[in-house]
C-alpha cells in the first residue's frame, strides 16, 4: 500500500465490475506498471483485483493532486476499454 509520509493525506477508492474475472484481470496488468512509477510525489496508486472487480486506491497530498491522480487513470481506463472493444470487433 502507498504511503505519504509527514502530509496531511486525501483519499478515493474507486471500485469498478468487470464482465469477467479474466478481463479484470487483463486491465489490472495494462495499469500495474503505472502504479510502480508515479508520475508525481505528491500522488501514490495502487490497484487490487477482488474477482470481477478491480479497486482503485488513490492517496495525495493535496486535492489537486488526488483529482489529476484520478482523471489520469479514469483517461487510462477509458483507453484500455477502447482498445479491448477494438480489438473483440476484430476476432
Amino acid at each position: 500500500m502507498g504511503n505519504l509520509k509527514g502530509i496531511e493525506k486525501r483519499s478515493a477508492i474507486l471500485k469498478l465490475e468487470f464482465p469477467s474475472e479474466k478481463e479484470a484481470e487483463v486491465f489490472l496488468k495494462s495499469l500495474k506498471p503505472e502504479t510502480n512509477s508515479p508520475a508525481t510525489p505528491r500522488s501514490r496508486v495502487w490497484i487490487e483485483q477482488d474477482g470481477t472487480f478491480l479497486i482503485f486506491h488513490f492517496e495525495a497530498s493535496d486535492t489537486t493532486a488526488l483529482r489529476a491522480s484520478l482523471n489520469s487513470y479514469l483517461s487510462w481506463l477509458h483507453l484500455l476499454k477502447d482498445v479491448h472493444k477494438t480489438l473483440n470487433m476484430q476476432i
